[in-house]
């Protein structure tokens, strides 16, 4: 009886885990941003070098899509500061997501926050959208939510609510490099960098852009870009990474019109016609699609704008 008692197997018992239990480094904050009008899930994860490090000051890299980006880059941050190979800067991430109900509802709250003002929504966008409910791969109200927020894009409230909302609460609870502060997207994200770039706000100087969503030929970035040239704008001092997944422009998917070609455009008319003082790297992931090329853009831009010293 006591063999038949020891061998049985445990009961599993469902719970829900701490935030250390996943992400050690990491703590996770809500903040009501007057200018957005919204409520921001924020996780801030450290380097693991920064609790011996008293006084060093660290660059900050803030990301949008934090319910994505805080579980899938956070979760590595660790390694990813203390990697011997590829060796990086310690740096601060900062993630910006959504709370309660918009938490399930973020592929389409998203739309609002990235997109520039004017973005025009993709043709046929509503049609592909009812198709896409239709085979159950997309609840109706976020077709709709996404429907709506395509007409009221504001990613200036957004971009203002990182830079003087939440960055002052950053700069005032850790050490941060006020002098090497990023941001970094990836899709909607990359465009929402795209805009941030070329608006030139005083925080960013790195700037990373992952199969940013320009559409081709369409873009509210190509108006806003070609401004920037004509204004002489001086973008002295600052860096733009841009990378592009290979599949993304040789497939012929959605991603296609959307991703691939627009950022072809936007790369030859950054090559072509540059911007004053403004440095561009670029990559292309070899293999990869828009959904497996997540983390390999995501450390591209670490490599180009936050690269360590050798070991």
């Amino acid at each position: 009886m006591a063999d038949d008692v020891a061998t049985a197997p445990t009961a599993l018992v469902e719970a829900t885990p701490p935030l250390s239990a996943m992400l050690g480094l990491t703590r996770y904050f809500e903040i009501d941003s007057k200018i957005a009008g919204a409520r921001y899930g924020i996780w801030v994860t450290i380097p693991p070098q920064y609790p011996q490090a008293a006084g060093q000051r660290f660059p900050v890299i803030y990301q949008p899509d934090g319910n994505m980006s805080a579980g899938a880059h956070a979760s590595v941050h660790a390694l990813a500061c203390a990697d011997l190979i590829n060796p990086l800067q310690p740096f601060i991430q900062v993630c910006i997501g959504y709370t309660g109900a918009e938490a399930r509802l973020a592929s389409a709250v998203r739309v609002r926050d990235l997109l520039p003002p004017g973005e025009p929504a993709p043709d046929g966008l509503g049609a592909r959208l009812k198709l896409v409910v239709e085979a159950g791969q997309m609840d109706k109200d976020i077709a709709d939510l996404m429907l709506h927020n395509m007409a009221h894009t504001a990613a200036d409230r957004f971009l203002a609510f990182i830079t003087d909302e939440l960055h002052p609460l950053i700069a005032s609870g850790w050490r941060v490099d006020e002098e090497n502060a990023g941001l970094y997207g990836y899709s909607y994200g990359g465009l929402f960098a795209l805009y941030a770039a070329l608006m030139r706000p005083p925080l960013f100087r790195k700037i990373g852009s992952g199969s940013p969503g320009v559409q081709a030929g369409r873009s509210k970035i190509f108006t806003l870009y070609d401004a920037a040239r004509a204004a002489g704008d001086d973008h002295s001092g600052r860096r733009l990474h841009v990378s592009i997944c290979e599949r993304e422009i040789t497939r012929p998917t959605m991603y296609q019109p959307v991703i691939g070609l627009g950022t072809v455009e936007f790369l030859t008319r950054a090559g072509q016609t540059p911007l004053k003082g403004l440095t561009l790297t670029t990559r292309m992931v070899d293999y990869e699609s828009h959904i497996s090329g997540v983390f390999t853009a995501w450390y591209s831009f670490l490599r180009d704008s936050y690269p360590g010293a050798p070991a």
